[in-house]
């Protein structure tokens, strides 16, 4: 009983696959790779070929201040039209077997591809390119208000193979932006944004169609405030202690001074790693210069003082005493305001 059922079953298949045979067959000859020139852009002898650009941040994982590097993942879209491909949208193609406008990254660095190379065509021979991929890359940022610094950085793109007048670089408003969460906690995230523009490049002397993917940047320096400013605010204040103590207590006056002195020295070889080293002096690199000044112009304050007094001159130690409670913190106070009012 159960030998007809399995015949009819089997004679069923075998009809339904005679049946989509044909269509199969139809579908692979339709998205076969088409018979045209991949050198060649749509219409050479007519105006530049559109080709809009998106770039999207998918994840930004880095900035090394030091290299000036930045290294994010980034997922991007190209479209453009090709009317030779109209016979085969619905279809995937490989990306060698179609014209496609290569687009390279003016900054240093290399990018690690995560997609397929293929595009889809859709109707009208509308080509659409989704690649995404992951790198480190240089950022040429500037850090003279570090901590307290907001950047601006740059990622060029640009076909290089063609010139402005053969491929025109359109921004894509729909694919742009950010993803909600990224793996990055010492920056906040103000803006994305796709820009375009135009390059001409040295080397070749041509001029070309960019896309700049820009991010806007700003440094949380709070870990900065707590960490080193704070305390080298505090190590300032130990060092004016001496003021309250009598001239005649040399000893303790010159002990808490060198006390305050080295105490500011062993803190800077200690946040040495935690500081970008550069060749150039920045806002906290001011900063802590100052603050060493006037540690070492408290000792030598207190070895004034403690001349006038082993002289009997204690009066004149007094005064200088009196007037360096006042001048001190208020020099000190100015010149940070000096230093930090930009920022405010």
């Amino acid at each position: 009983m159960r030998q007809p059922a399995f015949l009819c079953l089997m004679t069923g298949l075998v009809a339904l696959f005679l049946i989509c045979l044909p269509r199969l067959s139809a579908a692979q000859e339709s998205c076969a790779p088409p018979n045209i020139r991949t050198d060649v852009r749509p219409d050479p002898a007519g105006v530049a070929t559109d080709v809009s650009v998106g770039a999207l941040v998918v994840d930004l994982r880095g900035i090394d201040d030091v290299d000036q590097t930045i290294t994010l993942d980034i997922a991007l879209r190209m479209r453009w039209t090709d009317p030779r491909l109209a016979d085969w949208a619905g279809c995937r193609l490989k990306l060698t077997d179609v014209w496609y406008p290569m687009l390279l990254l003016r900054n240093s660095g290399r990018i690690f591809m995560r997609w397929p190379q293929t595009v889809s065509i859709e109707e009208g021979g509308q080509v659409t390119y989704l690649q995404r991929g992951a790198g480190t890359f240089s950022s040429y940022h500037s850090l003279e208000s570090f901590p307290f610094d907001t950047q601006n950085i740059a990622l060029r793109f640009f076909p290089l193979d063609w010139s402005k007048p053969k491929v025109n670089v359109v921004a894509d408003p729909d694919y742009s932006g950010i993803a909600s969460v990224v793996n990055i906690s010492d920056w906040q995230v103000l803006s994305v944004s796709n820009v375009v523009g135009e390059q001409t490049l040295q080397t070749t002397g041509k001029t070309h169609a960019t896309l700049d993917l820009v991010l806007s940047l700003k440094r949380y320096s709070s870990f900065y405030v707590l960490k080193i400013m704070l305390p080298i605010a505090l190590i300032v204040s130990m060092s004016w202690m001496v003021f309250w103590i009598d001239a005649k207590e040399f000893g303790t006056q010159l002990g808490l001074s060198a006390t305050a002195v080295l105490t500011m020295i062993a803190f800077i070889f200690a946040t040495t790693n935690m500081l970008p080293r550069l060749g150039y002096f920045t806002l906290l690199d001011r900063y802590i210069a100052v603050a060493t000044i006037f540690v070492f112009a408290a000792l030598l304050q207190c070895l004034a003082t403690g001349y006038f007094a082993t002289r009997g001159r204690a009066q004149v130690a007094d005064r200088i005493d009196v007037v360096s409670r006042a001048v001190f913190p208020s020099a000190f106070a100015g010149l940070c305001t000096y230093l930090f009012w930009p920022m405010i």
